[in-house]
């Protein structure tokens, strides 16, 4: 600074009162560095979680004086990890074991900045060695839920092209084929991820499926992957093209599921002719919709069951975009399901041309919402159980079948592209005038429904009513329009009785007058809380359709024969009416039968028939959670496990599906590796209480709220109950856990509750002043499989 006279003398002229470079480097830490490190210290600056961390680091590092005058750098490093910015233990606390954040998938990307925390506090280590130890202030990327969360977003993509919406992301639009486009929503953090762990897939996905091509014609390594950001260490040429030729780095698009977070795509075909569909179970914190259990559907470059995804406005968010009788989905006497936990999947399987996925939700936990009358029953069954059926290269189909109870009225909504759909020919009844909200009540009016509530959502958004009674099978039809002549046939199964039809169109009031989305809602009427039985197959094809004819043949378990050009399939769904919502064994099942070799008769899990195969089941005996493997026994032998398979560990509290990497038999006792981590949560003790202990660590998934009066847990569901504090002798199940936003008044709180009210003395024997780690499971918790048979199909 001292060797620009020039320079000194402006500034002068315009008032700083600098007469060497001294005294400018002094005025710019003290006016500028420091009165911004007060705004960050006194919570003033503050954004995305990631965003100030990083701010934080980079004026700690500029600043580079660890022992001068309040506030120095290491005041900063300091409040970054440990105090209001809480970094040290976020990318455990604040990821699911599969990567999955706690917001939409597009906001999920917001932890990707503490990259720059990251490699702040590597620079920082570099002049300060010794001042920042690890064991205080870890390696933020060193977790395997960190490392995941790059796997997270490869795996989320759906057809190398599409990422899900699930909550406030994505968005409806003109109906548009498209190609295959990127293999991660990331791109230049995936040369991080690759720097960091060596995982030839992320090398893959810093390509995209063009750029493929051209490192397979063998162009420059260069012109195929991304650039990475300005400071990221770019990979040797020859590192990152022997990463790419490596047949690990080839990103399969297949079924899978990410439980953590809460969703399953089934996936098969190849080429142009690759199909999917999503099913959505998460429990989201932030940009969440009323979207519990929504159903996508992809093929062809198309997506053929859109979401409305990003609200137009924040205006009518809740009224329309967000809103639960938007969403492909089910709701219950027209009332919006809670923003709780309770997603769960309970069967997953891909085998030959069948895959499948069940998972439940507790949108609507007693005690937690406001029911449509105080004596409503309980709603404790909502689940939807997906089938897709591989009947040729190009050809499939899927069964959905969505089983819910309570209430008197469950609806289920439809709608596909942004093109008018084709109604099949039924006795229309038609209103003339109103909405679904009635024929008196304008569009986008306000009304007093059939429970004395008032409102002004969904129903009024709704015109051009008409309605008929559907006894039999009928198909809805959504044409693209587009010249290869796809088109999505939707075809509703009444089970249990007719059903009543409502169709109309309609749209958000933001939007221009001739935008409209065309609905078609299921409706049934229950008395005592029934169950209801919503069964559709969904038909996306190109040219002809796969599915010519769908008949019901029992209903108890649900059988339904589907006819095809070259053949006829059975199809068995075998879903009990017993309660979904809680977290014990559900004895689900299916069987497809068709004469197509790769689906032959295959069972999944409880099909109630002669040689159903039913579930292998047992408990952990023993666990090392640092090699992910647990010590199981049960009624089977090792030999009847594949690495694969999907296994549900769970107890009366929490529930979580894995997958097997691999068994191993050691005497008498059979070791099983799982696929992800059973680390939930961790973070020094900083008070105990009786039955009780406070975390100086954010737990982003703790239920928000206060305690009740006494200082007590309050009643519901809670995402900690179930889990395990430490380790060995000294491990203690969970109640649950509550955490205070960090912007309250005292910074926040978080305090995990036992199950035993175990006297604050003793906790302080096992746990005072140490770092405690929270667990997915402990020993003596239950596992299930359910069991898979494949044959050659018998005569249909």
């Amino acid at each position: 600074m001292d060797q620009d006279e020039s320079m000194l003398a402006f500034l002068r002229n315009k008032g700083l009162p600098v007469n060497t470079g001294g005294d400018l480097q002094a005025y710019i830490e003290k006016y500028i560095l420091r009165a911004g490190m007060v705004g960050l210290l006194n919570g003033d600056i503050r954004g995305n979680e990631g965003h100030h961390q990083a701010a934080a680091l980079a004026c700690a590092l500029v600043l580079d004086d660890y022992d001068g005058e309040h506030p120095n750098s290491l005041h900063l490093v300091r409040d970054a990890f440990h105090g209001s910015g809480r970094s040290a233990h976020m990318l455990i606390n604040g990821l699911a074991r599969d990567g999955g954040g706690h917001e939409s998938p597009g906001y999920n990307r917001i932890k990707l900045d503490f990259i720059r925390v990251a490699r702040g506090m590597e620079e920082i280590r570099k002049r300060k060695p010794n001042l920042f130890p690890r064991d205080e202030y870890p390696d933020l990327f060193g977790s395997d839920q960190a490392r995941r969360l790059f796997d997270y977003f490869i795996d989320i993509t759906i057809l190398d092209t599409f990422l899900p919406s699930i909550g406030d992301v994505g968005g409806i639009g003109a109906v548009s084929r498209h190609q295959p486009q990127f293999y991660s929503y990331l791109r230049e953090e995936n040369v991080y991820a690759f720097n960091r762990y060596g995982d030839p897939r992320h090398a893959r996905a810093t390509t995209s499926p063009e750029t493929t091509a051209h490192f397979q014609r063998g162009d420059n390594v260069k012109r195929t992957v991304s650039k990475g950001e300005l400071f990221e260490p770019y990979p040797d040429e020859e590192t990152m093209h022997s990463a790419l030729a490596d047949p690990a780095s080839k990103i399969r698009r297949e079924s899978r599921i990410l439980d953590g977070y809460g969703l399953s795509v089934l996936e098969s075909g190849d080429g142009a002719h690759r199909r999917a569909v999503m099913l959505n179970y998460t429990s989201l914190i932030g940009h969440r919709q009323c979207d519990n259990l929504t159903l996508e559907f992809y093929a062809r470059g198309l997506d053929l069951l859109p979401d409305l995804g990003y609200p137009a406005s924040w205006d009518y968010r809740w009224q329309w975009d967000a809103n639960s009788l938007s969403h492909n989905t089910v709701t219950v006497d027209e009332t919006q399901p809670v923003h709780d936990i309770g997603g769960q999947a309970r069967l997953f399987a891909s085998v030959g041309g069948v895959h499948v996925i069940s998972a439940s939700h507790n949108p609507y936990p007693p005690g937690r919402y406001v029911p449509s009358s105080p004596d409503a029953p309980e709603i404790n069954l909502y689940e939807r159980t997906t089938v897709m059926v591989d009947v040729g290269q190009e050809e499939f189909y899927i069964v959905d079948l969505f089983a819910v109870n309570g209430g008197e009225q469950h609806d289920q909504s439809w709608h596909g592209l942004l093109e008018d759909v084709i109604h099949p020919p039924l006795d229309w009844q038609v209103q003339e005038d109103g909405t679904l909200a009635g024929p008196q009540v304008a569009q986008f009016g306000k009304w007093k429904d059939r429970w004395d509530r008032d409102r002004e959502d969904f129903p009024s958004f709704l015109t051009d009513i008409q309605s008929a009674t559907l006894g039999e099978p009928a198909a809805w039809a959504w044409p693209t329009g587009l010249p290869e002549k796809d088109q999505l046939n939707l075809h509703i199964v009444p089970v249990g009785g007719p059903l009543s039809i409502i169709t109309g169109r309609g749209r958000s009031p933001v939007r221009a007058e001739d935008w409209s989305l065309d609905y078609v809602i299921a409706r049934r009427k229950v008395t005592d809380g029934a169950s209801s039985f919503f069964l559709t197959i969904l038909d996306g094809f190109q040219g002809s359709a796969v599915v010519k004819n769908v008949r019901l043949i029992e209903e108890d378990p649900i059988r339904i024969e589907i006819t095809r050009e070259d053949g006829v399939d059975l199809i068995d769904l075998h879903v009990p009416t017993t309660p979904s919502t809680d977290t014990s064994h559900r004895p689900l099942g299916i069987r497809v039968q068709s004469p197509i070799e790769k689906v032959g008769d295959t069972r999944v899990g409880q099909c109630t028939v002669e040689g159903s195969p039913g579930f292998h089941h047992g408990t952990i005996q023993d666990l090392d959670y640092g090699s992910k493997k647990i010590s199981i026994s049960g009624s089977d032998t090792p030999q009847e496990l594949h690495p694969g398979q999907a296994m549900r560990i769970f107890n009366s509290g929490r529930s979580a599906l894995f997958r097997i990497v691999e068994i191993d038999t050691e005497g008498d006792s059979s070791w099983v590796t799982l696929d992800a981590t059973a680390l939930i949560a961790r973070g020094p003790v900083d008070h105990i209480g009786d039955g009780s202990l406070s975390l100086d660590a954010y737990l982003t998934f703790a239920t928000s709220g206060k305690l009740t009066e006494k200082g007590e847990l309050g009643p519901g569901p809670n995402a900690f109950s179930g889990a395990w504090l430490g380790e060995g002798k000294e491990a203690q199940l969970l109640d649950g856990a509550v955490q205070t936003s960090p912007r309250s008044d005292n910074g926040g709180s978080n305090t995990i509750f036992l199950q035993k009210r175990i006297s604050s003395g003793q906790l302080q024997k096992s746990f005072g002043g140490k770092l405690v780690s929270i667990w997915q499971y402990g020993i003596g918790d239950s596992w299930e499989i359910a069991r898979i048979s494949q044959t050659e199909a018998s005569r249909i």
